[in-house]
């Protein structure tokens, strides 16, 4: 059973989803990330070469770059 779960994980790494909510979240937006939004910029950036940093992209430039992820801790 275990094993089945590590490989269903592997198969979905390259999920455009999940790529665009990994990139969020390293940039520290991770709440951003809705599913409408998703497809709605997914059909923007058709013809990008990098869809998941695009559409990234398009979350941080909709909705400006308000207060993060890290904004709380002191640095």
């Amino acid at each position: 059973m275990q094993t089945r779960t590590n490989l269903n994980d592997k198969n979905n790494a390259f999920k455009l989803s999940i790529q665009v909510k990994n990139i969020l979240h390293e940039k520290g937006y991770s709440f951003l990330f809705n599913f409408n939004d998703y497809k709605f910029f997914k059909k923007q950036v058709n013809q990008a070469f990098n869809k998941g940093l695009a559409i990234a992209e398009k979350f941080i430039e909709y909705y400006g770059e308000t207060q993060n992820d890290y904004s709380d801790y002191v640095f």
